[in-house]
């Protein structure tokens, strides 16, 4: 069994990669793998965090939604909360000027859904992290959202990314600002 962890994921939920290990070796039915392996797992907070069911042994643990929908979600709601997040439309001194349309299935979207698809694909912690920068982003930028990119120009050039580093209740990191005039 091959197992690609994802490192934000661990990050954002705080588990290790031993746990992570564990509960995908138990998603795809590797109990008889996760025998052999010698892992420092915490169960009893994994199930505080509802990622798992714990039975008597290791043999009747169970995965719960929590952590499967971790890696697989549906991806037109995932778009659809994409489109519900990010503005549709800002005010500019010289009118208004439309960043998408609001349909997510309609022919103007279709290269910003795709350019998502490609991004995300189906993995719903991606989704959760590009939504949370989103966010950060627009707390940050709340004063000048006339200056922000179209949405398929803002998910071709990975912008929410820049916002990684930004601490969503201050808007503002000390750190990023450069100069001041």
């Amino acid at each position: 069994m091959e197992i690609k962890i994802e490192i934000q994921l661990l990050l954002d939920n705080n588990i290790t990669a031993d746990e992570y290990v564990a509960l995908y070796a138990l998603l795809r039915n590797g109990k008889k793998t996760l025998a052999n392996l010698n892992l420092n797992v915490d169960w009893e907070k994994l199930q505080e965090k509802s990622f798992v069911k714990l039975g008597d042994t290791i043999d009747n643990h169970t995965v719960r939604q929590e952590f499967i929908d971790l890696f697989s979600s549906d991806f037109d709601q995932m778009f659809s909360e994409l489109l519900s997040t990010y503005p549709m439309k800002v005010n500019t001194e010289n009118g208004i000027r439309v960043l998408h349309a609001l349909d997510p299935d309609c022919q103007a979207n279709k290269k910003a859904k795709n350019k998502y698809k490609k991004i995300v694909g189906t993995k719903k912690f991606v989704h959760n992290r590009v939504i949370q920068l989103l966010k950060v982003q627009l707390e940050a930028e709340r004063n000048r959202l006339a200056y922000m990119q179209n949405l398929e120009t803002w998910l071709n050039n990975h912008t929410w990314e820049k916002y990684a580093n930004i601490k969503k209740s201050h808007g503002q990191d000390d750190n990023r600002i450069t100069r001041k005039l």
